[in-house]
């Protein structure tokens, strides 16, 4: 399975400290001499490209070119596979699977499920770590397999045209990798040599904790692979671009649902408008109508006011006077026609000459008395009247000025007190004035 392969700094032609600058200057130099649309048919110009843009891909990811420093020497060797298990302590190394050399794009040709391939290389990879787990776990004396910690890994890789739903499973599964080897081989000193119990306890502390670093270094070891090789699987870029097409779409379609509540907000908004502005136009046509009644009723009120109307509590005052009135008048009418009788008593020994002239005024001051006792049943005729009426009648106190109605006196004095009375009187007081 292990393959030729070469530097990535021999292939983009730098040293190994050169920085980011130059790396990406290199790589560009490159891909042009060797971009395929320039070597039309020639299949060594395609291969170099190949491996140029491999070699750019590995070191300008500063985590990639960390680690492929610190394991060059191993992957320019191609790795030892399975260890060769030399002796009895080095047996349980024999069952982990090198994949230093897998690390790096120059182990695969192209990325079909042809020999060489992609996916028949690292095919081939995981089923080989997945052997080795398993064989040394029935190495440690272990039966069932499927009581393994990480029996559940998948082992097959798939072809190009396997499923997104299989090859997400199988990224999941191996992303968290955890051997179930008990890396014995790590251990530092042999307790069979100790001399003491305490010598014992302190060597299995050491080798535990050994055991405990070598198992680190493997795990760490799997999940940075696995990282590699789904970084550069094709379907796993194919899956991310149609996951960023739909993204895509949903956005889209989310811009256009908002415009869409948007204009519909808007025009919800207009048809309020243009609702709210018809209501008012009616409410104050309305207001205008009632507006027109209410100042008619006013100009009623101040044609009764103009026209000799009275307020309730002066005309009661003036009828009740006026009533005084006629009763002296009444008494004064008796009193005259007392005296008029003793006048008559006094004079009856006058002559007859003088009777005729007593008779006719005896007759003249009944038919007076007669036509004031009519005068006087007419006039309180009147007033009972007119004293009714008023009593119907309801207080109204006036403001000439403002032209306003109030039902009470205190109302009235508010209203004199008031900024506006105030201001309309000044008013009225100045075009008094202009028209004198």
């Amino acid at each position: 399975m292990t393959r030729s392969v070469r530097c990535h700094y021999d292939v983009l032609q730098v040293a190994r400290d050169a920085d980011e600058k130059t790396i990406k200057k290199a790589h560009r130099k490159l891909a042009l001499k060797f971009h395929p649309d320039k070597n039309q048919g020639c299949e060594e110009a395609a291969k170099e490209f190949l491996l140029v843009q491999q070699a750019y891909e590995c070191l300008s990811d500063p985590a990639e070119r960390k680690w492929y420093d610190e394991h060059r020497e191993s992957i320019l060797r191609g790795g030892k596979g399975f260890g060769d298990g030399a002796g009895d302590d080095d047996i349980e190394s024999s069952f982990i699977f090198d994949v230093t050399p897998f690390h790096f794009s120059g182990c695969f040709d192209g990325y079909g499920d042809n020999e060489g391939g992609f996916f028949q290389v690292y095919r081939e990879v995981f089923e080989n770590i997945l052997k080795g787990e398993k064989d040394g776990w029935i190495s440690e004396g272990n039966i069932d397999e499927t009581e393994m910690p990480n029996a559940h890994l998948p082992s097959d890789f798939g072809f190009g045209s396997t499923e997104w739903k299989d090859v997400s499973n199988f990224y999941n599964s191996w992303e968290s990798f955890t051997s179930c080897l008990s890396f014995a081989y790590a251990d530092k000193y042999d307790a069979r040599q100790a001399d003491s119990r305490w010598e014992r306890r302190r060597i299995d502390e050491e080798n535990r904790k050994a055991r405990k670093i070598a198992k680190k270094e493997r795990n760490d070891e799997i999940i940075q692979f696995v990282a590699f090789v789904k970084k550069r699987d094709p379907r796993v870029k194919a899956a991310r671009e149609r996951a960023a097409e739909e993204k895509a779409v949903k956005e889209q379609m989310r811009k256009e649902e908002e415009q869409r509540k948007k204009i519909e907000a808007a025009a919800a908004r207009e048809s309020w408008k243009l609702q709210r502005e018809k209501e008012l136009r009616e409410t104050e046509m309305n207001d205008l109508d009632a507006g027109r009644i209410r100042l008619a009723d006013l100009s009623d009120s101040d044609d009764d006011y103009y026209r000799g109307g009275r307020k309730k509590g002066k005309k009661g005052k003036r009828s009740k006077r006026r009533t005084k009135q006629i009763e002296s008048s009444d008494e004064d009418i008796e009193v005259n026609d007392a005296d008029d009788i003793q006048d008559e008593g006094s004079n009856c020994q006058e002559t007859n000459g003088n009777s005729d002239v007593e008779k006719e005024l005896n007759s003249t001051n009944n038919d007076h008395v007669a036509s004031v006792d009519d005068e006087v049943m007419n006039h309180m005729l009147y007033d009972e009247e007119s004293s009714s009426e008023e009593e119907s009648e309801p207080e109204i106190f006036k403001c000439e000025i403002c032209r306003k109605t109030f039902k009470s006196l205190k109302q009235l004095d508010n209203h004199l007190n008031s900024k506006k009375h105030k201001e309309a009187f000044k008013k009225w007081q100045k075009k008094q004035g202009g028209s004198r």
